[in-house]
């Protein structure tokens, strides 16, 4: 049986569709429903992978430390260490970043917590030699613990080595998406103790 033209245009049509769709899906760092033209810092909280990217193009990749997804409670007031997932963009590039520590930082610690003006809530130095701001407390910043890097331990912010931090200050600019993204979210909720009625 033969097929017509027009009938093997569209079957060639739809798997060459199937093909971008597919390898847009398999460039790793790089989800489909992201941004693609421009610079786009992307983050896997799955993984805990950093990537840059320009125009579709990998720049660099790194391993990175992010968001512990643990919950601190004190009284009424509860802390979610979580990586807020979706598209952000850089509001601010902060050289010599000074850590304002929160509430949250003195309750874990065990210590009573000061004024919000006190000199104690300052701490140079925690965040390295440059912060990306995405708003809502999140930053893209240094460590001074670099053993953290590649875990899930911070408080929300993604933590980057220096090397990566210092190739995204330079690549990147204020207004420049990042896009935070699970690639396996359902390893993660099994890492956690949960099926898929708890999803």
């Amino acid at each position: 049986m033969k097929l017509s033209n027009v009938r093997l245009a569209s079957l060639a049509a739809l798997l060459l569709a199937a093909t971008l769709h597919i390898h847009a899906e398999e460039i790793e760092g790089l989800p489909a429903d992201a941004p693609h033209a421009g610079t786009l810092v992307t983050i896997d909280v799955s993984t805990n992978h950093a990537y840059l990217f320009k125009d579709g193009q990998l720049v660099r990749s790194s391993a990175a430390a992010t968001g512990s997804d643990k919950v601190l409670k004190q009284g009424r007031h509860v802390w979610w260490f979580r990586t807020p997932r979706g598209l952000h963009q850089v509001l601010r590039k902060i050289t010599n970043p000074v850590w304002h520590k929160p509430d949250w930082a003195f309750v874990e610690e065990g210590k009573a917590v000061p004024p919000a003006d006190s000199p104690l809530r300052l701490e140079r130095g925690k965040m390295g030699k440059y912060a990306l701001d995405l708003g809502e407390s999140v930053m893209i910043h240094g460590t001074d613990d670099p053993k953290s890097i590649g875990r899930r331990v911070s408080h929300g912010c993604i933590r980057l080595p220096n090397d990566m931090l210092s190739v995204l200050w330079n690549e990147v600019d204020v207004g420049t998406p990042v896009y935070i993204f699970e690639s396996r979210p359902r390893e993660i909720a099994a890492d956690k103790g949960l099926n898929d009625l708890d999803m």
